[in-house]
């Protein structure tokens, strides 16, 4: 479509060309060449053999949340239910409020109409009442040999069927903090946007995630793209920053703000409310209970 060739040309014109053993902290999965949706992953598992689970219980976004590299004392500090919900991501529950600020609603919609609904990714509602009937999430593990290969975080909203999110949650090792940071992998047409973030354990337990890096090699915002000829080019997104914050609030609820902002200026502002799921108990009914002989 022409919207990606622009958005390509633009990254091979304004990024940097790069070699990937170089910066294997940007490698990631590339998408397909229309439909991102599903198709991505059920294409890898089909062709590098690997056996793909979907929503089996306690299946979480990291396997271990130390992996990133905390210290003993913000393992401490952190609240046990945010390590529990990103250990045991598939557990839960998820309600979203979505809000685009002011003048940036329209680019929301445009959006939409330009990427979103035909790739099936980033579907970020304009319309409050679109996510109402909650979402649906599924943890997606791909494994080899009973290892896992690749996470994905695949949400779609209940009303629309639309995919609202598919991102593939990995580490990456990044040179320039010299340690492990979450890294998610948004595949696109012959490419990638990745967002590097890096953490913060606040002192009521929460956990703060941020892409407000300044300037390339930091954490941030950046579309990866690659050709037939095997050439790939880089770009830092130094405009976009995000923020998620992870708590528990006054009545024990767990919750996430994520707030977007362009140039300083912020544009959207989402919301979850996450919800421990409750076990199904079958409890028989006397016309299910045979009679004893």
């Amino acid at each position: 479509m022409i919207q990606d060739k622009i958005t390509q040309v633009w990254v091979k014109l304004t990024g940097r060309k790069i070699k990937p053993d170089a910066y294997s902290w940007l490698n990631g999965i590339i998408g397909d060449q229309d439909i991102i949706s599903d198709k991505y992953f059920q294409n890898i598992a089909r062709a590098e053999g690997l056996i793909l689970e979907t929503n089996a219980p306690q299946s979480g976004l990291i396997d271990d949340i130390s992996v990133l590299d905390f210290s003993r004392e913000e393992l401490e500090k952190l609240n046990p239910v945010v390590k529990d919900f990103y250990e045991h991501t598939s557990d839960y529950d998820f309600e979203i409020w979505s809000e685009w600020m002011g003048i940036f609603k329209p680019f929301g919609k445009l959006l939409t109409v330009l990427f979103s609904k035909r790739l099936q990714q980033l579907n970020v509602p304009t319309n409050a009442l679109a996510a109402a009937k909650g979402l649906k999430s599924e943890i997606v593990k791909l494994k080899q040999h009973n290892k896992v290969v690749w996470t994905i975080w695949y949400r779609k909203i209940k009303s629309t069927n639309d995919v609202i999110y598919s991102g593939v949650y990995t580490t990456a090792f990044v040179p320039y903090f010299n340690k492990n940071l979450l890294k998610v992998v948004f595949p696109l047409p012959n490419g990638n946007a990745s967002v590097i973030m890096t953490k913060k354990v606040l002192e009521d337990g929460s956990l703060l995630l941020s892409s407000d890096g300044k300037k390339f090699g930091e954490n941030g915002f950046y579309f990866y793209l690659t050709d037939r000829k095997q050439k790939h080019w880089a770009k830092f997104v130094k405009a976009l920053h995000e923020w998620i914050k992870v708590y528990v609030d006054e009545e024990g609820v767990l919750r996430t703000d994520h707030d977007f902002k362009f140039y300083g200026i912020n544009f959207l502002n989402l919301h979850y409310k996450m919800t421990k799921k409750i076990p199904h108990i079958f409890i028989p009914s006397e016309s299910s209970v045979a009679p004893l002989l």
